[in-house]
């Protein structure tokens, strides 16, 4: 159940710390933030620049994704990890991150959880009514082997690795006549590094022309093969 006494408390304490007012973009991170299970009873001693930090980096994907009834699930296990200020698990992070973009493109975008078993996953609807899997994966984690009963993207976090990049890119573009069920392929990198100022992601994707279910560029961010940054100011 949420404090809204010490929600009050908090956003007045983050909004004096902070340098100069959040503009609409920050606004909505810190008020996303806000809205999640656990924020109330985060307590930080001190709000610098790392725990304002946080503040943006945990809100601004769920900002952009705005509200959908399906992140409900996500959100209470994320935040279990924000009540003690910390970072939530990577791969359900991963997956939220994925889901950010997607819906910052335009992408109408279904989180998929089990509270029985806390599995998740996530998936887009095209504007025709087909469901696409998505399966998020981390280039410092084993490939997923999951079996695909219909079309899915591939989506893979960077972060850890961004120099395996080009590599990773170009095997997954080269396995496209052989994947048809694969849709099309998204690496993106979260820089969200220590800062206030601004967030933004590094990504580049394809779409496969010989897949059974072809998809639009720009349901993957202008999906040309080139590398594009998605920069997000937050203060005025």
């Amino acid at each position: 159940m949420k404090n809204t006494y010490n929600l009050g408390l908090l956003r007045r304490r983050i909004l004096e710390a902070l340098p100069r007012q959040p503009n609409e973009a920050g606004t909505r991170a810190l008020e996303a933030f806000l809205a999640l299970p656990g924020a109330s009873a985060w307590r930080p001693e001190r709000l610098w620049l790392k725990e304002l930090s946080y503040v943006f980096d945990i809100g601004l994907p769920f900002a952009l994704i705005g509200e959908n009834p399906s992140v409900k699930l996500h959100s209470l296990w994320v935040g279990e990890a924000i009540r003690f200020g910390e970072a939530p698990p990577r791969d359900l992070w991963s997956e939220i991150h994925a889901a950010a973009l997607l819906s910052q493109w335009g992408a109408d975008v279904r989180l998929i959880a089990d509270a029985r078993t806390a599995a998740h996953g996530l998936e887009i609807r095209l504007p025709g009514g087909e469901a696409l899997d998505v399966e998020v994966t981390r280039s410092d984690a084993a490939p997923l082997s999951l079996p695909h009963t219909r079309p899915f993207v591939t989506a893979i976090d960077v972060k850890m690795h961004p120099d395996h990049r080009d590599q990773v890119d170009a095997a997954l573009k080269a396995g496209f006549a052989g994947s048809p069920q694969l849709s099309g392929v998204l690496l993106f990198e979260p820089r969200f590094w220590i800062g206030i100022e601004q967030k933004e992601w590094v990504h580049s994707a394809h779409v496969n022309a010989q897949a059974n279910v072809p998809i639009d560029g720009w349901l993957l961010g202008n999906a040309d093969g080139h590398r594009h940054a998605l920069r997000i100011p937050l203060l005025i």
